[in-house]
């Protein structure tokens, strides 16, 4: 295993500038804007990155938030009606 694991690392660390390069058009605007002393377009395209990436984070926090409390209201639910079916069978007997 420790073959693969060390195999793995040295073919990421290899790649890495191949893999992280994204995309060429948006890579050109950032640099020619970046080299030109401006920081309009590199600032914005940041920003857009920043708004997808918290975005994502956001909507999965609101998720597990609602089924942690829909879960609650379930195990209480279960609770209550297990009260009322021993109560109703100690009326039974």
């Amino acid at each position: 295993m420790k073959k693969y694991y060390s195999f793995f690392l040295i073919f990421m660390f290899s790649t890495y500038d191949t893999l992280s390069q994204g995309c060429s058009m948006c890579r050109g605007i950032v640099e020619s804007d970046a080299n030109s002393g401006g920081n309009g377009i590199s600032s914005s395209i940041n920003s857009g990155i920043i708004y997808l990436f918290t975005s994502t984070y956001v909507l999965i926090i609101i998720g597990g938030v609602f089924w942690y409390f829909r879960s609650r209201r379930y195990v209480k639910d279960q609770e209550s009606k297990r009260k009322i079916k021993k109560r109703v069978a100690s009326l039974i007997d």
